[in-house]
């Protein structure tokens, strides 16, 4: 069976929209022409301009704008004389054809971006609900019971992660606690993180690499670097994992100094 990537799947997601609505778009100009003697060239722009929203709503800006195009080739083909041409005769008629692209493409333009922000509105009130949640794990989790692996591996499972693990720096090198994850991507990064254990202390440098779409964020105490999150996800906003970095920072720093609940962790995780 044929495997696509993240990138391709969204490719041909995107090809299907564009042709689905201009199929769409080819039956409304079929159906409004069978019935040509209780239709009109202002019902087919119409009944365009409500496919192009439903374009913009369920696709994005360029499944919009593509089926904008293929409507107003439509409207001028079928519905500007001469007919059957792509030829306008009239100035009126480049006005009205002009009118009808312009609309288009505004109507298209508003409805992506109304969509697009219902969408992150969505995610973010997800996010929030699922961050409000981890932070009381990790409150209620007692001193002696909490690990970087735990941690990592409910990160993992409440956020609905790729990827998850916590790097710290110690004994010289860089060490890294995963949580198990929840697709093939898991064994890859492991593979590749293998290359970071003997990097210098510089957490840009590791950050830098990016390794397989997976996202750096410093856990901080205070201003200084504490360790680093290291997480991949589909969905979760790049302020989220920020703010996940942000509640296990102040729950790692507790009652003890940071550097010596870190040692602590690392001996117990080995242990």
């Amino acid at each position: 069976m044929m495997k696509f990537t993240v990138r391709q799947r969204a490719t041909l997601m995107r090809v299907g929209k564009i042709l689905a609505f201009a199929g769409a778009v080819l039956g409304t100009t079929k159906l409004t022409l069978a019935f040509s003697t209780v239709t009109s060239a202002s019902t087919a722009a119409f009944s365009f301009l409500i496919i192009v929203i439903l374009s913009a709503y369920f696709g994005d800006l360029l499944v919009a704008i593509v089926t904008s195009l293929v409507a107003t080739l439509c409207y001028d083909y079928f519905y500007l004389p001469p007919y059957g041409t792509l030829n306008i005769a009239a100035f009126s008629d480049w006005i009205s054809l002009a009118a009808f692209l312009l609309a288009s493409v505004i109507i298209s333009r508003l409805a992506a971006s109304a969509a697009e922000n219902g969408r992150r509105a969505k995610g973010l009130h997800t996010a929030l609900a699922q961050l409000k949640s981890f932070g009381e794990w990790l409150l209620s989790m007692p001193d002696d019971q909490l690990t970087l692996s735990g941690i990592a591996k409910e990160a993992t499972h409440r956020f609905a992660l790729e990827y998850c693990s916590i790097h710290v720096y110690g004994e010289g090198k860089w060490q890294h606690f995963t949580g198990s994850a929840a697709s093939d991507i898991f064994r890859g990064v492991e593979q590749q993180l293998e290359d970071c254990q003997d990097h210098a202390r510089n957490l840009l440098e590791l950050a830098d690499e990016h390794l397989l779409g997976v996202q750096y964020v410093q856990i901080d105490k205070g201003a200084a670097p504490l360790a680093l999150l290291a997480v991949k996800s589909k969905t979760l906003p790049a302020d989220a994992i920020g703010a996940i970095a942000c509640l296990i920072g102040v729950r790692l720093v507790g009652k003890q100094e940071a550097i010596g609940r870190i040692c602590n962790m690392l001996h117990s995780s080995r242990g």
